[in-house]
């Protein structure tokens, strides 16, 4: 029998509107947390692990996930242009 495992992060998420005419500057509209309040490298916005076969022999397959809140902003100027 083999064992795997695997590994992904995602770092952060950033979501910019359209560039405004008015300002010149692209609103953001979604960011992760993380990247707002200057968090460190061990803070990742998205973790996903998968194994089969753990070393600890608690399971068979093992899925974690690990993820940090999301702002949103909406901008009803923006909107309506």
């Amino acid at each position: 029998m083999f064992d795997v495992s695997v590994q992904t992060v995602m770092e952060s998420l950033q979501l910019v509107g359209a560039l405004s005419s008015e300002t010149g500057t692209s609103p953001v509209i979604v960011t992760s947390l993380g990247t707002l309040c200057g968090s460190g490298d061990s803070d990742k916005f998205v973790s996903l692990l998968f194994e089969t076969n753990p070393l600890d022999h608690r399971c068979d397959t093992r899925i974690e996930m690990t993820a940090r809140p999301l702002e949103v902003i909406y901008d009803a100027v923006s909107a309506l242009s």
